[in-house]
């Protein structure tokens, strides 16, 4: 079977309400989105959105949460039908529900340079971004995941940032998870300063976002924009 008949549905994980210090205030809350992608070898979903029974996410963010088999469901996708699950990154929102997936030991795969950082203290939750040692699966930059599906390093976001090439029949996307908030930045061509690590992480971030684009995706989906970006149609 060619890699070429893999399909991605978008999955909406939750909605949180963003608080007065973030950057995005403005905007007054944010979407939370995953994917799953539908390949000939089963289920990958790209990030688990938020958890529950974190007092502390409740009272800041106040998530509505979609559970994640939910959520599937809603795509005729049973959970159990999930062969892997890749983390973008461990921040709270986009790792929140790997637990649904530890009984199973369904392998989870996360940059190494992210397991080291969700180590430090407020930058995530812990027990949602703790994986189980047989089901974890350490990356080291780009590597291949499957037939036509290519885990690629973006760092800037987070130290780890990764993202997720995948060939479908109707061409090349990229599941950009958090590399970019919004696809404007790839129209402009210029990674966002609020949404990077910090200042250090800047350059990073941009060479990530340039090399996104290198790859030469018809389109690229976020975590954060139900827009998709769409290539320039070549002249």
């Amino acid at each position: 079977m060619s890699s070429s008949t893999a399909r991605i549905e978008r999955l909406l994980l939750a909605e949180i309400t963003l608080p007065d210090w973030h950057p995005r205030f403005a905007d007054g809350s944010c979407q939370v989105f995953g994917y799953a992608i539908r390949h000939p070898d089963g289920v990958i979903l790209f990030d688990t959105g938020v958890g529950t029974g974190s007092s502390f996410i409740d009272d800041l963010y106040h998530p509505r949460v979609v559970l994640v088999a939910d959520a599937l469901a809603q795509h005729g996708i049973d959970e159990r039908d999930v062969v892997a699950v890749v983390n973008s990154h461990l921040h709270f929102d986009h790792c929140g529900q790997n637990e649904v997936f530890h009984r199973g030991r369904v392998p989870i795969y996360v940059q190494a340079a992210e397991t080291e950082a969700a180590q430090a203290f407020g930058y995530t939750v812990p027990e949602w971004a703790a994986v189980p040692e047989d089901a974890l699966r350490v990356v080291h930059g780009d590597e291949a995941l499957a037939d036509g599906v290519t885990l690629i390093e973006t760092v800037g976001h987070t130290p780890g940032h990764q993202s997720l090439l995948v060939e479908t029949a109707g061409g090349r996307v990229i599941v950009g998870g958090q590399c970019a908030y919004h696809t404007d930045e790839f129209t402009d061509r210029r990674v966002a300063r609020d949404n990077v690590r910090d200042e250090s992480f800047l350059e990073a971030g941009q060479q990530s976002l340039d090399r996104i684009v290198g790859f030469g995706p018809r389109h690229v989906l976020l975590a954060h924009d139900a827009q998709q970006w769409v290539a320039p149609r070549k002249r």
